[in-house]
C-alpha cells in the first residue's frame, strides 16, 4: 500500500460526501469513475494499490505567495515585539522602512504611551549584567554581527531579561559596543 494513496481516497470521498464534485473533477476523475468510488470495494482497490495512482504537482506560484506571507508574518510580529520592548521611531524605521506615522499608529493600536526626548544611559551594573546576557545569548542564537536583524534579535532577548530597561536602551548600549569594537 502506498501511503500517501489513503489520503488522497480520502480527500477524494470528503469532497464527494460533500458534494464538492468540481474538486474531484479538477483533481482528474472523470465523472464515470466518481459513481464508481462510492462503491467501498472500488475505493478499497485504489487505497491498497502499491503503486501511486495520482501525480503531485507543485504550484509554485502558490507556494512562493505562502512564503512571502509567512516571511511578512515573522516580520509582523517581531516589529509587534520591538515596538512593546521600547523600541524608538527612529530604530523602527532604520531596521524595518517603516514611516513614523505608522510606526506611531502601531504604538497607539498596542497601547503604549509615546514618550519623547532621550531615553537615560545604562547604568555600570546594568552594563555589566546586559554584558553577560550578550555573551551567553550570541553564542545561544549564532548571532550575525553583520545583519542588523540578527542582532535585534539578541537585544529583544537582552530587554526581555531587564525589564527596567527598554529596548531602545539596550540597542544603543549594543551599537556603541559594536562601534567601539567590543563585540
Amino acid at each position: 500500500m502506498h501511503p500517501l494513496n489513503l489520503a488522497v481516497a480520502f480527500q477524494v470521498l470528503d469532497n464527494i460526501k460533500n458534494g464538492q464534485l468540481r474538486s474531484c473533477l479538477a483533481m482528474g476523475f472523470e465523472e464515470k469513475d466518481l459513481q464508481t468510488l462510492i462503491d467501498p470495494r472500488s475505493m478499497g482497490t485504489l487505497v491498497n494499490s502499491p503503486v501511486p495512482w495520482f501525480k503531485i504537482t507543485v504550484d509554485g506560484t502558490v507556494v512562493h505567495r505562502l512564503l512571502a506571507h509567512a516571511s511578512n508574518a515573522d516580520e509582523e510580529d517581531t516589529i509587534r515585539r520591538a515596538i512593546s520592548l521600547g523600541a524608538s521611531t527612529p530604530m523602527i524605521t532604520e531596521l524595518f522602512g517603516l514611516p513614523a506615522k505608522e510606526v506611531a499608529v502601531r504604538r497607539d493600536i498596542l497601547g503604549i504611551p509615546h514618550r519623547k526626548g532621550r531615553w537615560p544611559l545604562v547604568g555600570p551594573e546594568e552594563e555589566n549584567r546586559l554584558w553577560e546576557h550578550w555573551v551567553r545569548l550570541t553564542k545561544e542564537q549564532g548571532t550575525n554581527m553583520q545583519n542588523p536583524r540578527s542582532v535585534l534579535e539578541v537585544t529583544m532577548s537582552m530587554a526581555e531579561c531587564e525589564p527596567t530597561l527598554n529596548l531602545t536602551m539596550v540597542w544603543n548600549l549594543v551599537q556603541r559596543w559594536i562601534a567601539d569594537g567590543l563585540v
